[in-house]
């Protein structure tokens, strides 16, 4: 017989529900370290420093990507294993191609989050700007610390920075060798300091380091190509020929060899056709 009444349920519910309403759980904290940060922001002032740090760096970032487009960049720089061509060779490195274009999606879509433009453009005419400018405008936007979804687009950007610096700042202990054996591939090669074997990670071949450096020595011989005298001493070693800088310095001396023009330092530079001619010459050394 004894009905339960639910009249004063529903009004506790109500009242529970619209408290938590005008007092959001959030408030002051960090949304993507959990830290404390200034009521109204959801950032604190350090994640708010790395992400506006990663947006001022990527202009310079960039400019090196576009350097690791050519297939024959290598860690190191302007090494004897490095070719510099007018242009990119057939080969790209696609991986970075499309990493750079993950960039671009990223910063347009943060400037748009930002700045809210209509759904369509032809409305007052308004497009995104490049996107260095993107970044630029992002990186000293005021708004960018109080996004409510920073957590997942600050994490998006960490994520496309940590593969940034994977692609242009790779421990020393990686240098150039040379180009892929295979005639199909022919991009160029890195590998560990000492490694005897290398795999392409394009076309999955596996190259003896030797043999890899002997065709980069062919190559360059060919070429005409010249290097400084530590850069032609260098190679001509990792080949199995005994050379040093001083040797090399001491044939200019005597008039055994002529320099080939000057490097960017004003250092000579010496074809490597002549200095392996020298090499071989039994009465040079």
């Amino acid at each position: 017989m004894y009905e339960p009444t639910n009249e004063s349920q529903p009004t506790t519910i109500n009242t529970t529900t619209n408290t938590s309403q005008t007092t959001p759980a959030l408030a002051g904290v960090c949304l993507v370290c959990g830290g404390e940060c200034a009521v109204g922001d959801t950032m604190c002032a350090r994640c708010d420093g790395l992400m506006r740090g990663w947006l001022r760096e990527y202009p310079a970032w960039l400019d090196s990507l576009h350097e690791f487009l050519d297939s024959t960049a290598h860690y190191g720089g302007r090494q004897p294993g490095r070719v510099n061509l007018p242009a990119a060779p057939t080969p790209i490195r696609l991986p970075v191609l499309d990493h750079m274009q993950a960039i671009e999606d990223a910063a347009i879509a943060l400037w748009r989050r930002l700045y809210a433009p209509p759904a369509m453009p032809w409305a007052d005419s308004m497009i995104h700007p490049s996107v260095l400018k993107c970044l630029s405008i992002c990186a000293d936007c005021n708004r960018l610390s109080r996004l409510p979804y920073i957590g997942l687009i600050w994490h998006d950007w960490e994520r496309l920075a940590r593969k940034t610096m994977s692609i242009i700042d790779v421990p020393p202990s990686r240098h150039g060798i040379g180009r892929c054996l295979n005639p199909l591939c022919g991009v160029e090669l890195s590998a560990e300091v000492g490694a005897v074997s290398v795999d392409c990670p394009v076309c999955g071949d596996t190259n003896r380091v030797v043999d890899v450096r002997l065709g980069f020595l062919k190559e360059c011989i060919e070429s005409g190509r010249a290097f400084t005298a530590g850069e032609c001493a260098e190679l001509l070693r990792e080949c199995g020929f005994q050379c040093n800088a001083n040797t090399i310095r001491s044939w200019r001396k005597r008039g055994r060899l002529q320099p080939a023009g000057e490097n960017e330092k004003g250092r000579p530079l010496y074809r490597l056709s002549d200095v392996h001619r020298q090499v071989l010459r039994r009465d040079s050394i």
